[in-house]
């Protein structure tokens, strides 16, 4: 293969990298991949000698390493706030988020009114909202298990089921037919037990 049209499928990927870093919903994987996209780019852009590009990814990756610092220094003081979904506030996050949510949860239609429901705060922003039934088994049966988007890096999920299970719950159960929302439910401590089924013991 000749170098040029090495060095040009270099720029292509890092290229792709970086509007596909645009797509994601996760802010800590939008920044990393878009840093590696960048500093692929640097790499083309060196060798072609366009040092103006050079040094728009290179600031673009310092930025995104500054936003990564931030996010991780970001104070996280959970609280939970018992609901029921016939509740103003659920049903206005619901709403408020319904196209991220059926990336996510592409079976969920709404919060029904007698639903057991379960909201995420960090001081005064709502960061979740997880809703379903609790069973006369003490088993909550979730129909949606949904984090804001700067907040994904499981934090909320753990702090969550420790607090349900504070409140008397033995075991949750999670059945979906989405794969987008897998990867989150094994990081917290959920085990597949059947195709679309997903249990995590509360203690």
């Amino acid at each position: 293969m000749e170098v040029k049209v090495l060095l040009e499928i270099i720029g292509y990927v890092g290229s792709a990298l970086i509007v596909i870093s645009m797509t994601m919903t996760s802010v800590l994987r939008l920044r990393l991949v878009n840093i590696l996209g960048s500093g692929i780019s640097i790499c083309y852009a060196i060798f072609v000698k366009a040092y103006p590009v050079a040094f728009l990814n290179a600031f673009l990756i310092m930025v995104n390493v500054a936003k990564i610092i931030q996010l991780f220094r970001l104070e996280k003081s959970y609280r939970m706030v018992v609901s029921k979904g016939s509740d103003g506030l659920p049903q206005y996050l619901a709403q408020k988020y319904s196209k991220d949510i059926s990336k996510y949860f592409p079976d969920f239609k709404k919060i029904n009114d007698d639903d057991d429901v379960f909201i995420l705060m960090n001081g005064d922003i709502a960061t979740g909202v997880t809703a379903g039934k609790i069973d006369g088994n003490d088993c909550f049966n979730i129909t949606i298990d949904y984090t804001t988007p700067a907040y994904r890096d499981n934090s909320a999920g753990l702090f969550l089921y420790k607090e349900i299970a504070k409140r008397g719950c033995k075991k949750a159960v999670f059945e979906a037919s989405s794969k987008n929302h897998e990867d989150y439910l094994y990081k917290i401590g959920f085990v597949k037990v059947s195709r679309g089924k997903y249990v995590k013991e509360l203690f």
